[in-house]
């Protein structure tokens, strides 16, 4: 396994994941999709991390899967092919939505067919205006992986998602920005910082707090009122009796910033 290929760097309580294949476009094979969920976990875990950034090398977030592993993939049989699936794209994508911190997809340049289910599960997309977004699955023949018509449905609306999907058509960043798949598109010198600033941002707030935001937001995309206002209750209520609430709140009257330990 390329080791080299998904690299993990930790800094001023930021993890950075970044896909390193640049002379592939970051397109992922099995190696690296088994390496982001290994660092991905390793991240997730690290109680010291409180915001998590992927990204990819060179001029390329991620142009999907390696099209040159897929002959030899194709061979398996369905059963294999679906545990293989679940085993990676369900493994990752699961991973940055449960993750209690939040995790920044710093979107260099295209993002494509498995590239974009990664962009899309991260919970914030900060774009350069050089990015290219597509769903290009259909244009080989394929249906989507890695959850991306949930994803691309749910940020874009069923019509949107439907039209992307059918055509493989690709977007460019103020497309994407426009219906809603990116929150901010940047100048492309100006995206690692505006990323960071806001990872540093994101440092200094609850991480428990966080950990439940993250959670009622997903959650509620699935859940009836009713049962969101239960779930919602019961967080702001364990929320309440942290350390991190106390200290909020005498910091709000102390007219100070808030020092959040996790506690």
């Amino acid at each position: 396994m390329g080791q080299d290929n998904v690299l993990l760097k930790k800094e001023n309580r930021i993890a950075t994941i970044t896909i390193n294949r640049p002379d592939v476009r970051n397109a992922m094979g099995i190696d690296e999709r088994k390496l982001l969920i290994e660092l991905a976990r390793d991240a997730g875990e690290d109680s010291d991390i409180r915001a998590v950034i992927i990204t990819g090398a060179g001029k390329a977030f991620c142009s999907g899967g390696d099209v040159k592993t897929m002959p030899e993939r194709a061979k398996k049989s369905q059963v294999e092919r679906k545990r293989e699936l679940l085993k990676e794209g369900a493994v990752i994508i699961h991973q940055l939505r449960t993750m209690e911190k939040p995790v920044i997809a710093m979107v260099n340049g295209a993002a494509v067919g498995m590239g974009l289910s990664l962009a899309l599960g991260c919970d914030i997309r900060i774009a350069s205006d050089t990015a290219r977004f597509g769903a290009v699955f259909s244009r080989i023949g394929m249906s989507t992986d890695f959850g991306c018509a949930y994803l691309l449905t749910h940020l874009a609306g069923t019509a949107r998602a439907m039209e992307l999907l059918l055509t493989g058509d690709i977007i460019d960043a103020g497309e994407a920005e426009k219906i809603g798949l990116v929150n901010k598109v940047v100048p492309h010198d100006e995206l690692e910082k505006t990323t960071y600033n806001l990872a540093q941002k994101l440092v200094k707030g609850p991480p428990i707090a966080y950990g439940f935001i993250k959670s009622l937001i997903y959650k509620s995309e699935n859940m009836d009122l009713l049962t969101y206002l239960d779930v919602e209750a019961t967080a702001q209520a364990i929320c309440s009796q942290t350390k991190d609430a106390m200290e909020g709140v005498w910091a709000f009257i102390e007219k100070r910033e808030a020092e959040f330990k996790g506690e």
